[in-house]
């Protein structure tokens, strides 16, 4: 492509600026340049300059110019937010982008009660001077790359040299080489492309919008992902127990802290296997309960014409729906609908003797667990393991959730996140 092919464009300018026999042309897009600082730093100083030498001086002066040797170059360089100036068949780009960029907010979908509370950015510029200004060492590096065929996207990795793991940025800068993309928009789609595995469903990076949190793992040697056009960074390498932590951990006494991480802990055990141990216990092995507990839930179930699997497989939908249903609806009604949809559910389905009133409470159990984790990429992944979990205990009983939980084990012991065990206990916090 040439620069003659961007005139069908409407934003694309093509102009000449003469004074006396001297004369300039400038190209750029309007929609990508500020014109502001085009008139006042191009073009009006191109009027009080004394001649074309004193002024291809100032364009030298500029923090971010080059010169052009190739007109395709200068359609790169145009697409980038820069402006080419042409004299005398010498070509010159200086960057003269428009910013265009949200205020700091505070964090939405990271809540926490201590602490700060802005969140980054969608311009990488704003994003790393906030982590800059927190993270003040001097051994801070910020290397930049181009991913995307069609979006060239820019992405800065941040890492401290003396802390960060060497194997794991050499393993990353592999990786970075061979990744071929037309599109990257997002922190999400990034993670995709580095994960070895696509149908893994464990989170293999952290996710977050919290400059504390970046500084903090920053701090404990982790690579961090800085996305042109996302507010939400990528944190690697990341280890299973990173999501169970919350930044609140860190300001709270040492004991709640530890407590609040324990509670964590607990809520994930309840809400992948309980499930699988309730369709378990009820098909197969009823004698475990205490008696009254036994006569309890089959009295709860006489009237349901469905097998537990099917009973809680049922529920445990309505529930993914309700969630998605919160999220995709207007914020407005959202919590409304969602909280008058479960109630009603809840008690219909009751009422008509589809399900057990035991089930409704153990599901509600299940439904509020879940939410206890603090990172939502867990959240996903812990609900989408407890339906093969719900499988096993239905066709083998206990046994078959026994297996269940020793194959997941020997799962996350085989992942690696940039080479790195994703089960290793004893990393820094």
């Amino acid at each position: 492509m040439n620069l003659k092919d961007l005139k069908e464009n409407h934003d694309f300018i093509h102009r000449e600026v003469k004074k006396g026999n001297l004369k300039i042309t400038l190209f750029y897009l309007k929609s990508l340049c500020d014109e502001k600082k085009i008139t006042c730093n191009v073009i009006s100083t191109f009027y009080d300059t004394d001649g074309i030498i004193e002024y291809e001086e100032y364009i030298r002066s500029f923090e971010e110019w080059s010169m052009i040797k190739e007109e395709k170059d200068a359609v790169g360089k145009i697409f980038s937010g820069c402006i080419i100036i042409l004299q005398n068949n010498k070509m010159y780009s200086v960057k003269l982008d428009k910013i265009e960029s949200r205020p700091v907010y505070e964090s939405t979908e990271e809540s926490i009660l201590q602490g700060p509370k802005d969140s980054l950015n969608e311009k990488m510029s704003i994003s790393l001077n906030i982590i800059r200004n927190r993270y003040r060492k001097e051994t801070l590096r910020a290397k930049n790359h181009t991913l995307g065929q069609n979006s060239k996207t820019n992405i800065i990795l941040l890492y401290d040299e003396k802390l960060c793991d060497k194997n794991a940025l050499q393993h990353l800068n592999n990786k970075l080489k061979d990744l071929k993309v037309d599109l990257l928009q997002s922190a999400g789609q990034l993670q995709k492309l580095l994960v070895e595995s696509k149908w893994c469903p464990f989170p293999l990076f952290m996710t977050t919008e919290r400059p504390d949190r970046v500084v903090r793992n920053l701090s404990q040697g982790k690579i961090v992902f800085l996305i042109e056009g996302s507010s939400w960074v990528l944190l690697g390498p990341a280890s299973f127990f990173d999501f169970f932590k919350s930044m609140d951990d860190h300001v709270e006494l040492v004991t709640i802290g530890k407590f609040l991480i324990f509670i964590r802990y607990i809520a994930l055990m309840i809400s992948l296997f309980l499930p699988a141990l309730y369709v378990a216990v009820i098909s197969y092995s009823p004698e475990i309960l205490k008696v009254q507990f036994a006569l309890l839930i089959a009295g709860s179930r006489i009237a349901v014409p469905f097998p537990s699997y099917i009973e809680i497989i049922f529920m445990m939908l309505m529930v993914e729906f309700l969630c998605e249903a919160s999220i995709r609806l207007p914020r407005t009604i959202s919590p409304s609908a969602t909280t008058v949809g479960g109630l009603i559910l809840g008690q219909t389905a009751s009422q008509a003797g589809l399900i057990g009133n035991v089930m409704i409470i153990v599901i509600s159990i299940v439904a509020i667990s879940i939410f206890v984790i603090p990172v939502n990429a867990m959240h996903q992944a812990i609900r989408f393991i407890r339906y093969p979990l719900i499988v096993l205990g239905s066709l083998f009983g206990t046994i078959g959730v026994l297996i269940g939980a020793f194959a997941l084990i020997a799962y996350l012991c085989s992942l690696r996140s940039l080479g790195k065990p994703y089960m290793q206990l004893f990393a820094k916090n």
